[in-house]
């Protein structure tokens, strides 16, 4: 039995599965989306929608690196690093996460909240790449200061915190040198840079396309764009494109593809060699 051939083989059937599962959800949103037209705001119904509007937040969250007041932000580090049995380099990834906070969305016709709990971002309005200046990042003690302070947010004086515990790192990176400078985007020192962050954000001011489930609170409170279940949709968008039947397929057939065509079939070939039936 070849063992290595046998669990890539595992893994890369695993691949597939999810890659299925994704492109079954493409799939989806591409029979929903097909169904809606872009309604204005004053004349949004309960239930599924495809609307668009202005970002009015009263009290923005602040991107890590820059502080920049954000409605929601996605974050990134990584670092270049040669590959060991090939030329070139390739971007290793070094930390990510998200944050966002409700938001009301308005046009001429109206406003509605949008509580983004659980949805995607296909595209973001702003994007920035910064590098430290001397190359340096935080420091040991500035990391474990920071985790000292996370660990007691969650669990205040007074509050029993768990021998094994989990500290939550999705809303801040341990890692923001204090000398961050900005990079050109598409810059040859953007792309070459050993060590480097990114930004993503929606702001106060943005104009965004949004497709999620509009439902009215209890007690008769205002009606509000949701990720309604766990295969409901939620997505925002800077480009009215990503959010129509043509750009879900698109998404479908390339997940599929990948999925089931080549991850699948390459997996189950090394399971054979990995079994013995097939002679490498």
């Amino acid at each position: 039995m070849n063992m290595p051939a046998l669990l890539f083989g595992l893994g890369s059937i695993g691949a597939a599965a999810f890659l299925f599962r994704l492109a079954k959800k493409e799939l989806s949103n591409k029979k929903l989306v097909a169904t809606l037209k872009m309604t204005r705001i004053g004349g949004i119904k309960n239930g599924l929608c495809l609307t668009a509007g202005e970002v009015v937040c009263d009290a923005p969250l602040k991107t890590p690196y820059t502080a920049t007041p954000a409605s929601w932000y996605r974050y990134g580090a990584s670092e270049r690093r040669m590959r060991e049995k090939e030329s070139g380099y390739y971007e290793h990834p070094l930390a990510s996460g998200s944050r966002n906070c409700s938001f009301i969305l308005k046009d001429d016709t109206g406003e509605i909240e949008i509580v983004p709990d659980g949805g995607t971002v296909i595209s973001y309005p702003h994007m920035r790449i910064l590098k430290s200046r001397s190359g340096s990042r935080t420091s040991l003690g500035g990391r474990i200061k920071k985790i000292k302070g996370i660990d007691r947010k969650n669990y205040p004086e007074g509050k029993k915190k768990p021998f094994f515990r989990k500290i939550e790192m999705e809303d801040e990176p341990l890692d923001i040198p204090d000398d961050l400078v900005e990079l050109a985007l598409e810059s040859p020192e953007a792309k070459n840079t050993h060590r480097k962050y990114s930004e993503k954000w929606i702001q106060p001011g943005d104009h965004v396309f949004v497709f999620g489930t509009a439902s009215a609170g209890g007690n008769g409170s205002s009606v509000k764009i949701t990720k309604a279940g766990k295969s409901s949709p939620l997505f925002l968008s800077v480009d009215a494109q990503d959010l129509t039947a043509k750009a879900f397929q698109s998404n479908f057939m390339v997940e599929a593809l990948i999925g089931c065509g080549l991850l699948g079939l390459l997996g189950v070939f090394l399971v054979l060699i990995g079994l013995g039936v097939v002679n490498a």
